[in-house]
């Protein structure tokens, strides 16, 4: 029998014993008693090893949600697909309102009124724009597929 030499074969094999269930970085840890962050640093492996050229992964990891509360699960079907595009809409949000927070909290402290304009704007584009932005595409792809 082969030896599992990095952190994605070691995540691939416990998700092959355990039947493609879905998981957190949480249970990941407790199941095969490893620290929370490094039970993060498989999934970051796992992720890294299957978007290489030439992967062979047997699996695609899809999260749902965010941060350590993240649920992933193996995915390849188009629902499956549609939940990876529906994630990357939601990160980009984050990394938005990430990118503007220092410059928005500056202009706060010297004009209130200005930086609340200025978050409305963003948030109308966020939670506005890019949700037209998706569903858009959505209709788009559906559309090309029913053709």
């Amino acid at each position: 029998m082969s030896k599992i030499t990095t952190r994605w074969e070691a995540l691939e094999a416990w998700i092959f014993d355990n039947g493609e269930q879905a998981f957190t970085a949480r249970g990941l840890a407790a199941a095969i008693q490893i620290s929370v962050p490094k039970a993060t640093d498989a999934i970051q492996a796992y992720l890294d090893a299957q978007r290489r050229e030439n992967s062979n992964t047997l699996y695609v990891l899809k999260r749902e949600g965010r941060t350590t509360s993240a649920v992933w699960s193996v995915g390849h079907r188009t629902a499956d697909a549609k939940v990876i595009g529906g994630t990357l809409f939601e990160d980009v949000a984050v990394k938005v309102r990430r990118a503007f927070r220092p410059d928005l909290e500056r202009l706060a402290e010297k004009n209130p009124r200005a930086a609340r304009y200025a978050e409305q704007k963003i948030a109308a584009v966020v939670d506005g724009a890019l949700v037209v932005l998706a569903s858009a595409v959505d209709a788009m792809i559906e559309e090309s597929d029913e053709g």
